[in-house]
């Protein structure tokens, strides 16, 4: 379950609940919700636990959660709509002003698929919300299928019908060895975790060199320098497309 943490009425990402590439492709997807219309219904489109669902039923008028039924079957909540194995959602078209699509893609064999059948769901020039990851381990085993480079991204959503609003890098060179790092030797301490005091010693300086690396990208200096030398190895990317007019 992701730790989404609200405070003065915004939502964010915790640097001591999530790891840092979450948190950093969490930061970029909550501030595209400033480019939605907000007063309608929003698709959580593979929805598993609904982590979003508090955030989002602050967004939008009406909430509706969506899941294939293979998949979340290894989840505690029940979608309100199914995805058949064709990449079907039963609705009509043009129901949803935004679809929230976040760490989906990569789990979907078909993925053009499901942008074409999003996009009959979206509202014409309705948004489609994003993230995918670029570096991170094999997950949801089996159904863990891709990993997309910017261009496949971008070749991906122009030729389902879908304009690029924004495509961005998260993370980089820097950022990606901070993380293999804590989950290397995060192996190393499970054993440990009955013996919460030390775990918890070991597991905070194990995610020390992350913790580091979150205060210098702070500094903007330092985040434009790393992202232009050393932004071709990012933890993924983040992404918000709107439904074309002219097709």
């Amino acid at each position: 379950m992701l730790a989404i943490r609200h405070r003065n009425g915004k939502y964010y990402y915790s640097i001591f609940h999530n790891p840092i590439s979450r948190v950093l492709k969490a930061k970029l997807f909550i501030k595209y919700f400033d480019f939605v219309d907000k007063r309608d219904t929003v698709l959580d489109y593979g929805s598993g636990d609904a982590p979003y669902k508090k955030m989002l039923i602050e967004y939008f008028d009406n909430y509706v959660s969506a899941d294939y039924e293979v998949t979340n079957m290894k989840h505690n909540r029940r979608p309100e709509i199914g995805i058949d194995d064709d990449q079907k959602v039963d609705v009509g078209d043009n129901t949803f002003s935004c679809v929230v699509l976040s760490e989906v893609l990569e789990h979907i064999y078909k993925p053009h698929e499901a942008l074409q059948e999003i996009r009959r769901i979206v509202v014409p020039e309705g948004y489609v919300i994003g993230t995918v990851p670029f570096f991170m381990w094999e997950h949801e085993k089996p159904y863990d299928f891709h990993r997309y480079t910017y261009f496949c991204l971008k070749h991906m959503f122009e030729e389902n019908g879908f304009e690029i609003v924004k495509l961005d890098y998260v993370g980089d060179n820097l950022g990606v060895l901070t993380y293999i790092h804590s989950k290397f030797f995060g192996v190393f301490i499970k054993p440990l975790r009955t013996i919460k005091p030390l775990h918890f010693i070991l597991k905070t300086l194990i995610n020390l060199p992350g913790f580091i690396y979150y205060l210098l990208i702070k500094i903007k200096f330092v985040e434009r320098l790393l992202k232009k030398y050393f932004g071709e190895y990012p933890f993924g990317f983040a992404f918000l497309i709107k439904k074309s007019k002219d097709q």
